[in-house]
């Protein structure tokens, strides 16, 4: 019987242990926690894409009217000598045909000397103008440049490794950077717009202000034909 028992107690420790895994979700991560690249990094680059487009509408938006008023005046400009002999035919008729040749020649010359002097002025106010509007831009795409290198690193580093490296401190680095260069360029945005209306105030200014030296002029002009015909 001792046996026996010694048998069966030799068989019940023979049995095959089995081994139990705990297969069950961690709960020590964010359940959110495979989809933050797949949230994240779309969302950057799509505020960096906007940033882009917002930086170049106003760059265009405020060249386009500084340059339509700019032409708006050579049109005026390129004018004045057939307004100024037409305004002249009207309010002393005679005065250009009756005029000695000598004085004819002279009014004419001065008119297209006061045409030249005033688009000359007004190219180089727009031209200068326009280096400032750019000069915005190019400082605007030299962050941006930043923000998406940073957003290719990391970019490479999650190809490099995966979800595993989401919270390494190279990762963050590199999306806070990118973050901040956005972010400066949104704050360079406001302050360059107003900078920006104030400049165009002052081209619209700078342009009447020629337009009233060139009536000046012609005016002026117009005198002194009066007193070279009557010599």
């Amino acid at each position: 019987r001792e046996v026996i028992a010694f048998i069966a107690l030799a068989g019940a420790f023979a049995q095959p242990a089995s081994i139990w895994v705990d297969v069950a979700p961690t709960t020590t991560e964010d359940p959110g926690y495979e989809d933050v690249e797949r949230r994240y990094t779309p969302e950057l680059i799509q505020e960096l894409e906007t940033t882009k487009a917002d930086a170049l509408l106003l760059y265009t938006e405020f060249s386009a009217r500084a340059s339509q008023s700019l032409k708006q005046f050579i049109r005026n400009v390129s004018r004045l000598e057939v307004e100024a002999v037409g305004d002249l035919n009207v309010t002393d008729p005679g005065l250009i045909s009756s005029a000695p040749e000598h004085c004819r020649s002279t009014f004419l010359k001065r008119i297209k000397k006061i045409e030249y002097n005033a688009h000359r002025a007004a190219t180089f106010s727009g031209e200068n103008h326009h280096k400032f509007f750019l000069g915005h831009m190019v400082v605007f795409r030299m962050h941006l440049n930043k923000s998406e290198d940073y957003v290719r690193r990391a970019d490479k580093v999650f190809k490099t490794c995966g979800f595993a490296c989401e919270t390494t401190p190279k990762m963050k680095r590199y999306r806070r950077q990118a973050l901040d260069e956005i972010h400066r360029v949104r704050d360079d945005i406001q302050h360059s717009r107003r900078m920006y209306r104030d400049l165009l105030t002052h081209a619209q200014r700078r342009l009447h202000k020629l337009r009233r030296n060139a009536a000046s002029d012609i005016v002026q002009a117009v005198a002194v034909l009066r007193q070279c015909s009557r010599e």
